[in-house]
């Protein structure tokens, strides 16, 4: 698929970054400081102040701009890992917490704070009387129950099992109070059980097909209304919902892919929000849009690159190593990000972000240095061959770069990678998808080789136990076959350390060999975008990986 047509600044944009990175040819990747804390964000845009004061209006529709279309409607399955399905299904699937903009933990579905013991280790539930579905049937504990035995079964194709599979029993102590006993202490025990899901609605029912095309049942302030594939997917309000009623009749989430489509649809008014992939352009676009709200935040979605293991030579350390020597990820931050989040720094690190304090720059190694990867090619016998080009073992460096169509900051990126690592004879072919088949397709298939390297995002979580099972050696989301089993011992330790200062250390332990290693080069954090019409009160960013849609429910319209 080609590239999209950009506008000339974005051309100039390209020529600045390739000076850039020929005139830092010893220049340092650097060292990273820690950013504003938690989840700040700012708000900008042309809307006057005090939009939020107007009349409310009683019911109404929104319009949602998204630039991707999940593949499947589940959002527990691995098909449905997709951030994509996250935004459309947040609304409907409570779980016993909620993730907060700030990235702390608040109970949702449980009334209070789940109660633990140490010896052994249990976590006791007390779910909040009035909790019920979306057919007035109430959420029990037998619900948490088969929750958990829904997500060991290994009949179903769960994204991870992590955290569960270590759960040894659980009984339900009344209807509304359900304990679960581990076999271990287990730390990160608040990110579980969310979503919970409907015992007496899923039960026989084959899971990796049930919900497939809808979430037949809710527990949110919004149900599953209707999705017409390719165009539109829609959610109602949820007329049962135990809480406070959600404000709006209904959300639409209509697919875009390409983010000038997104724009040009928001100033016409034919979508009233959008949440887009941030790119410079983009927002210079929406500033001059009237009537629009705008918000950023530095948050857990971090841009990175992978190699795949058993793609040679991308098995052997070096060449990664001249890979990494060969992009200028300062320069890449600086022009890229900056302009959006103006204390982008290049990120050093796989397990936090830059404003965590228990950030660490382990990848600070990885500076930009042209003269350091060639020396890297030919001290282990490569040579230059036609173009340019080196070989290893008559092989020549020549790799597939995959990443997602209609994204211009990852299309701009992949030039101006292209353009640098050719200079150090690494030969790089585009290979641009459409997200929902390089996500739900190309990226899993990574053990077939289906790709060599592979731009993305990650959208991490304030608490690092959900992308272990990127990194450990059998993990359920390890799409490059990368393994190492000291890092995977040491993650596994984390999970019991109950300490946070010694459970900071052992991730920090971790990411230090993984540098060493060197699976995956990661770029810079990504701020997030939110963008609305004025008219819509309630949208607040949550730059963690419960979306924009985590208060959806809160969303009116005014007058």
């Amino acid at each position: 698929m080609g590239l999209i047509r950009k506008p000339a600044h974005w051309l100039l944009l390209l020529v600045t970054l390739s000076m850039l990175a020929a005139a830092c040819g010893g220049g340092g990747g650097g060292g990273s400081e820690a950013a504003s804390e938690g989840g700040a964000a700012s708000e900008t845009g042309a809307a006057s102040e005090g939009a939020d004061a107007g009349q409310a209006v009683e019911g109404g529709s929104v319009v949602f701009g998204a630039d991707q279309q999940p593949d499947i409607m589940n959002p527990t399955l691995t098909a449905g890992n997709l951030f994509a399905t996250t935004v459309i299904t947040m609304p409907l699937l409570e779980g016993a917490y909620q993730l907060l903009p700030d990235f702390t933990y608040q109970p949702q579905l449980i009334d209070g704070e789940a109660e633990t013991t140490q010896d052994p280790f249990t976590v006791t539930y007390t779910i909040k009387d009035e909790a019920q579905w979306s057919d007035g049937e109430p959420i029990t504990a037998q619900d948490f129950i088969f929750t958990w035995k829904t997500y060991v079964n290994e009949k179903w194709d769960i994204t991870s099992r992590d955290g569960y599979d270590q759960i040894t029993d659980g009984e339900a102590m009344d209807d509304k109070t359900v304990r679960f006993t581990f076999d271990k202490p287990f730390a990160p025990y608040k990110v579980l059980f969310s979503p919970i899901l409907p015992q007496h609605e899923l039960q026989g029912k084959n899971f990796n097909q049930v919900w497939n095309d809808e979430v037949t049942l809710s527990s949110g302030p919004f149900e599953f209304d209707s999705w017409q594939k390719g165009q539109q997917a829609t959610i109602k309000r949820n007329e049962n919902y135990y809480g406070e009623p959600a404000k709006l009749d209904e959300i639409s989430f209509r697919f875009l892919e390409d983010s000038n489509t997104q724009v040009q649809s928001l100033q016409g008014e034919e979508i009233d929000m959008m949440y887009p992939q941030p790119q410079i352009d983009l927002v210079e676009q929406v500033s001059e849009i009237e009537g629009v709200k705008t918000e950023t935040a530095a948050g857990t979605v971090w841009e990175h690159l992978d190699f795949n293991f058993v793609v040679p030579p991308l098995d052997q350390l070096f060449v990664r190593q001249a890979i990494a020597h060969g992009i200028d990820r300062e320069a890449l931050a600086e022009q890229l990000i900056k302009p959006i989040n103006p204390e982008a720094v290049p990120l050093q690190n796989l397990i936090y972000v830059n404003n965590q304090a228990e950030y660490e720059p382990h990848f600070d190694q990885y500076n930009y240095d042209p003269d350091r990867a060639r020396q890297l090619l030919e001290e282990n016998g490569c040579t230059e061959g036609d173009g340019g080009i080196y070989e290893c073992d008559g092989e020549p460096l020549s790799f597939r770069y995959t990443t997602t169509a209609g994204n211009e900051l990852r299309e701009l990126q992949l030039e101006v990678i292209q353009a640098q690592l050719s200079e150090i004879g690494i030969d790089i072919k585009s290979d641009i998808g459409d997200a929902a088949t390089v996500f739900a397709d190309v990226l899993p298939s990574g053990a077939d080789g289906a790709w060599d390297l592979f731009n993305f995002a990650w959208v991490g979580s304030p608490d690092p136990f959900g992308g272990n099972a990127i990194w450990m050696c059998e993990g359920g989301q390890n799409y490059n076959s990368y393994c190492n089993e000291e890092v995977t011992d040491l993650l596994r330790e984390t999970n019991t350390l109950l300490d946070p200062a010694e459970r900071a250390a052992t991730y920090n332990e971790a990411d230090a060999l993984m540098a060493d290693d060197l699976p995956v080069l990661p770029l810079y954090q990504k701020p997030t975008y939110f963008a609305w019409n004025e008219r819509i009160s309630g949208p607040k960013e949550n730059p963690t990986q419960a979306g924009p849609t985590w208060n959806a429910g809160e969303w009116f319209l005014t007058e």
